[in-house]
């Protein structure tokens, strides 16, 4: 090759490298300056995944987790996310601070999420794959938010993309190892499975004859991953404490009686197009796509658009499933409009109207960049103002210098756990994570204590001493206003600072 032809090779191979390169330093910026910066969390699970991490050499494959002792956990303990857990260990080692770590290891991992969609749609000959890649990052500032979080369904998500690639290439043997390692990485073990399941059915719709080996191949692969697992029998508990968790979400909190997390409760049609309008918009219009030009796509698109379809249905039931339809979603609009493009290109008026090119091409960028600015207005929100620093170092602090190592001390609110599980470990709690796992441990007593956070019945120091074996309480700050008690005798406040508050059951 002589030097103007390898110039022009390599002048094609960075032309071909700048769109995909050029999205992923931006996420890799976007991600890494909100961690740099942020001053907490804006999901404060994170905090418990990074301290369990870095609790893992310790604590190995304990079935025991003392923290929470009014749950399933307290001695039925299964981690529902071993590999996610086991692949932060090595992050939540760096420095002293394990989220420090944890941070790295999420900014990475959502970065691996953007490059393999578009390593996905570029192997499947997807018409600029870095576009329908960075249309994720318009479908809604929430998803965005969700992209970057210290939890595992980030992880989920990279599993998912690479068994989008496995069925459409129709290699069941590939799905049955990665539905095992789903059942070890992921709480919910059949998310493959449930996007399978809806892809054949699109294929078939398509004319082709249904591969059932596929969907056996992943709910086989996730089964054989629960029976060969380290925690092994409780996975199958574990998993049906979940549904459970579904269940009661669905319910709402008035007819079931508990409060679980805001990401389980369906959202109002305002409120969905407040936070993801650019999803709203591709998923509405994509079965309207897939129907008037059905006899024009391929089998394989068919079946990714019923599948984006699916997870789109099980959004509107429970927003937590947003970040599958955000994903699924623009993949199925990319293989439609690789299916589509060489009508496009046949067309004399399209062929022979370069400027109608360049403002079509225009248009859609300026889409892409309006709605990603719109969805940028709410992460800068999510990160910020909702992403206070952590409220219980003071408070940790304090008891681990004043009270036994283990003691049990009452947290009314099971959404504080992660905190005073990252910076309290050396003491223990009532319930975390999700409230399902302490009703199912002791109905009777969760129930007391769910009555007793919502200020349903007074706060009594001796029943609660009683109850629950414990002579502390700890609170955030912000909250003790709704229990005026605390404030009076038997109670007596033994810390206090701006951020949370430790109140002695005398």
């Amino acid at each position: 090759m002589n030097p103007p032809q390898m110039q022009e090779g390599w002048t094609s191979r960075l032309k071909a490298w700048a769109a995909p390169g050029g999205l992923l330093l931006y996420a890799l910026l976007l991600f890494g300056a909100t961690a740099w910066l942020q001053k907490g969390l804006f999901e404060r699970d994170g905090y418990f995944h990074a301290r369990f991490a870095a609790l893992m050499p310790v604590q190995g494959l304990s079935r025991s987790f003392p923290w929470t002792q009014l749950s399933t956990w307290r001695e039925h303990f299964c981690d529902k996310e071993f590999l996610y857990h086991l692949a932060m260990a090595p992050f939540a080692r760096i420095g002293h601070d394990p989220i420090l770590g944890a941070r790295i290891f999420g900014v990475l991992l959502s970065v691996a999420v953007l490059a393999a969609l578009y390593a996905v749609l570029r192997a499947h000959r997807v018409r600029f794959p870095a576009f329908f890649t960075a249309l994720t990052l318009a479908t809604g500032g929430l998803f965005i938010a969700r992209l970057g979080m210290i939890r595992s369904h980030v992880l989920s998500m990279l599993l998912l993309v690479l068994g989008l690639h496995f069925l459409l290439q129709k290699r069941w043997k590939a799905l049955l190892a990665l539905g095992f390692v789903y059942a070890w990485a992921y709480t919910v073990p059949f998310v493959l499975l449930m996007t399978a399941v809806p892809f054949v059915l699109g294929t078939w719709l398509g004319g082709e004859r249904p591969d059932l080996r596929l969907p056996l191949a992943a709910g086989a692969g996730s089964v054989l991953g629960l029976a060969i697992h380290p925690y092994t029998p409780l996975t199958l508990e574990t998993f049906l404490t979940y549904v459970q968790v579904f269940r009661l979400g669905l319910q709402g909190s008035a007819a079931s009686g508990f409060e679980l997390g805001n990401e389980l409760y369906p959202y109002s049609w305002p409120i969905f197009w407040d936070i993801y309008p650019f999803l709203l918009i591709l998923a509405f219009a994509l079965p309207l796509a897939l129907l008037l030009a059905r006899k024009r796509l391929a089998p394989g698109t068919l079946g990714l658009g019923a599948a984006a379809l699916f997870w789109f249905g099980l959004t509107v039931a429970t927003p937590r499933f947003a970040e599958y339809s955000a994903l699924l979603v623009p993949a199925a609009w990319a293989l439609v409009a690789r299916d589509l493009w060489p009508l496009l290109e046949a067309s004399t008026w399209w062929a022979a109207r370069r400027p109608v090119r360049l403002a079509a091409g225009a248009l859609a960028l300026a889409t892409l960049l309006g709605f990603h600015v719109r969805s940028m207005t709410f992460y800068r929100f999510y990160q910020t103002q909702a992403a206070p620093p952590r409220h219980f170092t003071g408070a940790c602090a304090w008891m681990a210098a004043n009270l036994a190592p283990g003691e049990t001390v009452i947290n009314l609110y099971w959404d504080d756990f992660p905190e005073l599980f990252y910076d309290g470990y050396r003491q223990r709690f009532l319930w975390g994570l999700d409230p399902t796992y302490s009703l199912r441990e002791d109905a009777e007593r969760a129930k007391l204590l769910e009555r007793l956070r919502r200020h349903q019945i007074r706060l009594d120091a001796e029943q609660m001493k009683a109850r629950f074996h414990a002579r502390y309480l700890v609170l955030r700050a912000a909250r003790a206003p709704g229990y005026p008690e605390l404030r009076q005798a038997p109670f007596r406040v033994a810390y206090e600072d701006p951020t949370a508050l430790v109140v002695a059951l005398d």
